[in-house]
């Protein structure tokens, strides 16, 4: 973390979307009109030098597959023959992607009462959880990468694009106290920590998904994926999720499971998934 005196200048930018809802009381298909049964939370790194490129590298893309009308690029609204396209050409970018996906059968009418104390929001919890598990690896990601390129650890700024029924308030709070926590040595859930030596609370931006060309490139990793994992609707299909693959994070061993592609629960392999549910997360290296 760095003092409170001076924000530090980030060396990465990483921008973060979501499909799905994050809702836990009830929960498809088990309850009628439950939330949806899958969560995916999609995010794009980029070195903050390249940033200014985003922008037509978007509107290229959108000409590319002739969809200039909407002002934005919305992965859910696009016709079906278009979305392999973006995929490909954003897979042929400078672009790193992580993704967390979860389905949401375990965690129906879940509480937490310590965790929802810490987020001050008890409607945030799941989606903070889910936003940990994710800056875990993009962290973790960003701080091996800027030490083999500069020799030192540098920041990353968080960019979420905005949603309705979240307090991105309570998530930098949230993020302000994990990082409290791990200096102090009280951090729940220790078998993997954010790298507090690139993250700090006063480098997080909230923006409009039509405004920012970072967000809606998250939005394509998180849609595809939850488009992917949503087997037995009508759209289901997971060459999308599965075109990203070259730029989609991965280990020191090239196994992306659990780095650029993490499975919620963490006992992923007791989920009574249906093979065709199954068949993204196999194809990302799981053994499910």
């Amino acid at each position: 973390m760095a003092s409170e005196g001076s924000v530090p200048e980030p060396y990465f930018i990483a921008y973060l979307d979501e499909a799905g809802d994050p809702g836990i009381k009830t929960v498809a298909p088990i309850d009628p009109n439950g939330a949806s049964e899958w969560f995916t939370v999609g995010c794009a790194v980029v070195r903050a030098t390249i940033e200014p490129e985003l922008v037509p590298l978007v509107q290229n893309i959108k000409q590319s597959i002739y969809s200039t009308q909407s002002p934005d690029l919305h992965f859910r609204n696009l016709v079906e023959h278009k979305k392999l396209p973006v995929c490909q050409a954003l897979a042929a970018e400078k672009l790193r992607f992580f993704v967390v996906a979860s389905n949401k059968k375990n965690m129906r009418g879940y509480r937490n009462p310590q965790a929802e104390a810490v987020t001050m929001h008890k409607h945030n919890y799941f989606y903070n959880y889910c936003i940990r598990i994710l800056l875990e690896r993009v962290s973790q990601w960003c701080a091996r990468r800027s030490i083999y390129e500069t020799g030192e650890p540098k920041h990353v700024k968080l960019v979420f694009s905005k949603r309705g029924g979240h307090s991105y308030r309570h998530v930098e709070t949230y993020i302000h106290l994990l990082a409290k926590q791990a200096e102090g040595g009280r951090i729940y859930q220790t078998a993997n920590i954010p790298d507090f030596r690139v993250l700090d609370h006063r480098l997080i931006e909230v923006i409009e998904h039509n405004k920012n060309a970072g967000c809606q490139i998250a939005d394509v990793v998180a849609s595809a994926f939850y488009q992917a994992a949503n087997a037995g609707t009508k759209k289901w299909n997971t060459e999308y999720a599965e075109a990203l693959r070259d730029r989609v994070a991965s280990r020191n061993d090239g196994h992306y499971a659990g780095c650029g592609v993490t499975l919620l629960p963490w006992k992923n392999w007791t989920l009574r998934l249906t093979d065709a549910q199954k068949k993204i997360f196999r194809f990302y290296g799981y053994e499910i």
